[in-house]
């Protein structure tokens, strides 16, 4: 057994990975990529980005409702100052 796989050993892989894994090459990016593919990380990160996709649909949403609501309220001023001249 070589010194990186001994040191591989006594390393606890997250699967989210780590640099110390990148420094040790091959032999750590397949261990992390084992690690990787046995948890839901991916599902994980998969999850949360459709729930950010969510989040700014509804934000995205929210805005264009102001935008309108103050488009209204400019056409309202700019009408009641025609009626008044």
């Amino acid at each position: 057994m070589d010194n990186k796989t001994q040191e591989l050993k006594q390393f606890e892989i997250p699967p989210e990975g780590s640099l110390g894994l990148l420094a040790l090459g091959a032999v750590g990016l397949r261990a992390w990529r084992q690690v990787r593919s046995k948890s839901d990380y991916e599902q994980k990160l998969i999850d949360r980005s459709k729930e950010m996709e969510k989040e700014m649909q509804k934000k995205m949403e929210e805005r264009k409702v102001k935008q309108e609501e103050e488009k209204a309220k400019q056409q309202e001023i700019k009408n009641n100052e025609q009626t008044n001249s």
